[in-house]
C-alpha cells in the first residue's frame, strides 16, 4: 500500500503514527551515532602539501606555453587515514586552459584534482599568469667561433663543422630574434689537428644566448686544423773565461732550454740547436745570472718563443773541491720542550758534504752535526721530521739519508730523591 507520492504507508506496514515516529528517531540516532564514531576514530584533519608541480599543459597546435611554471601549495583536509597517506603524486594541479585561443598573455585558474573523501580547502596561487605562441621552426647556417690565440707558434686553419645547417624550433618570439648559431670551439693548448664535439648556441642581435629554443642537432662535430710555427730546438751555452782559482762550474741552465724557430722550411729544419751569446764567467765565485740572445742564426731565420728571442743563463759557480760521504752521524735534537725526552729513530744518519780538500783535512770530531729541531712539539709521534745540518764554514752539506725521521716526545720520567739517612 503506498500513499499518493509513491512512498510506503505507514499504516499499510501495520505501524501506528507514534511507532512510524520511534523507528525514524531510532534511525536518526543510529546514524549520529555511527558518524560520532567514525569522526572519533578517523577524524578529520587538514594537511599542507608544497611544492607541488604541476601537470603539464596541452594545447592544441600550434599553440604552446613559453617558460617554466611555478609551483603550487594545496591544503587539503579529509579522514586521518586517508590525508596521512598522501603524496605530492596522489594530487594533480592542472591549469585551466579552457579559455586560451590563441597567442598572447593570460590569467589562468588552477585546479587540482586529487582521491575521493579529500576535499581541497586552498590552492595557492589560485590563478597563475602564462604565455602563449605558436610554434615556429628555422634553419640557420652555424658559424664556428673560438677565442683569439697567440700565433706566435701556431696559427688556427680551416674550422670545419660536420654540418652547415642546424634547424633551430620554439616560442615563435624567441626563434624570430634570433641573429646566428654558432659553435664555440675551445682550442686551448692544442698544437695539431683535432676534432670537438660543440653544442650550437642561438645568439641574438647583441650576441646574447637565447636558450628557449631548441637546436637539432644538439651537438656538432667540428675538425679543426692547427698550423704550427717554426720548430722547437735546444738552447746550447757558451761561457767565456774561467772562474776564479779554486773555484769551478758545477751546472748551467738555460731558461727557456727549447726555443722555437720560424724561416725557411728547408733552413729550418736542418737546424738541431742554437747557441747563446757568450756567458763572461771570468775570475767568478759566484752564480753568474744573465739575459742573453741566441747568435749564428741562419738568414731568414728568426725566433717566435719567447718573443723577445732572449734566454736566461743561470751559472752555479762554486769553490773547487771533492765529494765525502760521513756515514754513521749522530743525529742531535735541539728545543727539546722542558720536562719531555725526546728520541728519534734513526739515531744516526749519513751525510754528504762538498769541500777543498784542505778543508776536510781539517775536519775534527763534532764539525759536522745533524739535527731534528722539537721546539713546540707536544708529547707524541712525529714520523717526518726533516734533518738539517751545520757545519763549518768552507764545507757544503749537499744531502743527507734519510733526510726525514721519526721523533718520539714523551713526558719526562721524575728522577727520585733519595731520602736522608738517620743522623748519627
Amino acid at each position: 500500500v503506498r500513499n499518493v507520492e509513491g512512498w510506503p504507508s505507514w499504516r499499510g506496514l501495520g505501524l501506528s503514527p507514534a511507532s512510524a515516529a520511534r523507528l525514524l528517531i531510532s534511525i536518526v540516532l543510529a546514524l549520529l551515532l555511527w558518524a560520532w564514531v567514525t569522526t572519533q576514530q578517523d577524524p578529520t584533519i587538514p594537511r599542507l602539501l608544497r611544492n607541488i608541480p604541476l601537470q603539464e599543459a596541452e594545447l592544441p597546435e600550434p599553440l604552446l606555453l613559453v617558460g617554466t611554471l611555478d609551483m603550487v601549495t594545496v591544503e587539503i583536509e579529509g579522514p586521518r587515514s586517508v590525508v596521512q597517506g598522501l603524496t605530492e603524486a596522489d594530487l594533480t594541479p592542472r591549469l585551466d586552459l579552457s579559455q586560451v585561443d590563441g597567442p598572447g598573455d593570460y590569467t589562468v585558474p588552477v585546479s587540482v584534482t586529487m582521491p575521493d573523501a579529500v576535499r581541497t580547502v586552498r590552492v595557492t596561487p589560485r590563478q597563475m599568469p602564462i604565455l602563449v605562441d605558436e610554434t615556429a621552426a628555422r634553419s640557420f647556417h652555424v658559424e664556428p667561433t673560438y677565442p683569439p690565440i697567440d700565433e706566435t707558434i701556431r696559427r688556427i686553419g680551416a674550422v670545419v663543422p660536420s654540418v652547415s645547417e642546424v634547424t633551430v624550433s620554439g616560442p615563435k618570439r624567441f626563434v624570430d630574434d634570433i641573429d646566428r648559431v654558432v659553435l664555440p670551439v675551445e682550442i686551448g693548448d692544442q698544437t695539431s689537428d683535432f676534432l670537438q664535439s660543440t653544442v650550437p648556441v642561438a645568439e641574438n642581435e647583441a650576441g646574447e644566448a637565447i636558450t628557449e629554443v631548441q637546436i637539432q642537432p644538439g651537438a656538432v662535430e667540428v675538425s679543426v686544423d692547427i698550423e704550427a710555427r717554426g720548430r722547437e730546438v735546444p738552447v746550447l751555452i757558451q761561457t767565456v773565461g774561467d772562474p776564479a782559482q779554486g773555484y769551478e762550474v758545477s751546472d748551467r741552465v738555460a731558461n727557456p732550454a727549447f726555443v722555437v724557430l720560424d724561416g725557411p722550411p728547408d733552413v729550418v729544419d736542418e737546424i738541431v740547436s742554437v747557441s747563446t751569446a757568450p756567458v763572461r764567467i771570468e775570475g767568478a765565485t759566484a752564480p753568474v745570472n744573465q739575459s742573453v740572445g741566441l747568435v749564428d742564426l741562419p738568414a731568414g731565420v728568426s725566433v717566435v718563443d719567447p718573443p723577445n728571442g732572449l734566454v736566461v743563463v743561470v751559472i752555479q759557480v762554486r769553490p773547487r773541491g771533492v765529494a765525502q760521504t760521513l756515514p754513521d752521524q749522530a743525529v742531535v735534537v735541539v728545543n727539546a720542550p722542558p720536562g719531555t725526552e725526546v728520541t728519534v729513530e734513526p739515531g744516526v744518519v749519513m751525510v754528504d758534504i762538498y769541500a777543498s780538500e784542505d778543508a776536510l783535512a781539517g775536519l775534527r770530531a763534532g764539525d759536522i752535526v745533524p739535527r731534528v729541531n722539537a721546539n713546540g712539539l707536544a708529547p707524541g709521534t712525529y714520523d717526518d721530521l726533516p734533518i738539517s745540518v751545520s757545519v763549518p764554514a768552507g764545507v757544503q752539506w749537499t744531502q743527507t739519508e734519510p733526510a726525514r725521521v721519526r721523533v718520539v716526545v714523551t713526558v719526562a720520567s721524575s728522577t727520585p730523591v733519595a731520602s736522608p739517612g738517620p743522623e748519627p
